[in-house]
């Protein structure tokens, strides 16, 4: 049986300001282009299908026209959510989905769900376990897990696993290797101090281990146990990343292959870090369009009037920052998104509300918050 892995597609999702939809357009049609060369029995989508919990129109449609050509492409669809979905928006007609073989699990109802696909070899069971965490198991045990991985191990230990059959787990968690945590970047959203960590030993028993979450494709301790990692980079420190597309092959019982298949984007990424005579010099040209672009001016004395003289030149800018002697040794470091320069207060602080809670500020909650700005801007 042959399958995609996928995760973290994050559809809606803007980079520093900057809407991805045409990007997520883009690289789901090499998805589907790459579905009708290898023609896989199913794809497995491990979480964070969108951005937010309250996805925008724009990113539900996405979404739509994708299952529409994977149902076409005759493949059986199997959908997770993650820590960014709405979990209950996201298995919207969830029942009515499963007659085109579309089966999505949005939120844990009590016990692990698995559906049987046979192939030549027999049975193999795709167990489907949104993202977890300990409290969302409250109204099914009567002694709350205390961790993540006390949750996972709780719902996992409740599924007897077939021994002839074949076993694959759809997971969204943050799965560490004796401690060790996989490779991560700045556009992942992790709990400080670990308590969100869960041990790879929890997964014992099953044939292949799809994980989502983090958005670097990698192994965790053994080659079954797998992050397909996001097929676009969301931060600047995924500039150098390949990202790709897990092809998994089950034969008999024990015998399983994974390889990948390169994801290019429509617009590529990079980190320009030099003067200004060299960065609007032909040494740069390659870059001045076709590129999100973060630039490191190096200057230690900065020219006039530096971004705009720097955005005659590339079409992409979407980071700036200076960075020399005086910068650093200022305490001065990383970079500032330019739509994060033309923000107001009140807009920032609203980003952020979203961005923690999932959802909106409220009328009234924002007017609440004019008023604190206006205090704040009178007493200053």
């Amino acid at each position: 049986m042959k399958f995609f892995h996928l995760s973290d597609l994050h559809l809606g999702r803007k980079l520093l300001g900057e809407s991805l939809l045409e990007e997520q357009a883009y690289i789901i049609e090499e998805i589907i282009k790459t579905a009708k060369e290898e023609k896989p029995d199913a794809v497995l989508m491990c979480g964070d299908i969108y951005d937010k919990s309250v996805p925008s129109a724009e990113a539900v449609r996405l979404l739509d026209g994708f299952l529409s050509q994977l149902v076409e492409c005759g493949c059986s669809v199997f959908l997770i959510s993650g820590n960014h979905d709405g979990g209950s928006r996201l298995e919207f007609a969830g029942k009515i989905l499963e007659k085109e073989n579309i089966y999505i699990e949005g939120t844990y109802k009590g016990k692990l769900e698995a559906v049987c696909l046979e192939d030549a070899w027999g049975e193999v069971y795709i167990h489907m376990l949104p993202f977890l965490r300990p409290d969302m198991l409250r109204p099914y045990e009567e002694e709350l897990p205390k961790s993540y991985e006390e949750a996972v191990k709780t719902v996992l230990l409740k599924q007897p696993l077939k021994a002839s059959a074949r076993h694959v787990l759809m997971a969204h968690q943050f799965v560490t290797a004796g401690g060790r945590a996989p490779e991560t970047d700045q556009s992942e959203q992790l709990i400080l101090g670990g308590l969100d960590h869960v041990e790879v030993s929890c997964f014992e028993g099953f044939d292949y281990v799809a994980l989502g979450h983090i958005h670097r494709a990698q192994s965790v301790n053994a080659l079954h146990i797998r992050y397909a990692g996001s097929p676009l980079a969301y931060s600047f420190s995924e500039n150098k990343d390949l990202k790709s597309l897990t092809i998994v092959e089950l034969m008999e019982k024990g015998n399983n292959s994974v390889r990948k298949v390169l994801l290019q984007p429509k617009t590529k990424m990079a980190v320009l870090k030099d003067t200004m005579e060299a960065l609007v010099s032909e040494k740069y040209q390659a870059y001045r369009k076709g590129y999100f672009l973060s630039i490191r001016l190096t200057d230690e004395e900065i020219p006039e009037y530096p971004l705009q003289r720097l955005r005659q030149v590339f079409s992409g800018i979407l980071e700036f920052s200076v960075e020399n002697r005086r910068t650093m040794h200022g305490g001065i470091s990383g970079a500032a998104g330019l739509s994060v320069l033309k923000k107001t207060p009140e807009t920032l602080f609203g980003d952020f509300y979203e961005k923690q809670n999932g959802v909106p500020l409220n009328e009234t909650e924002k007017e609440i918050l004019r008023e604190l700005i206006r205090e704040v801007q009178v007493d200053v």
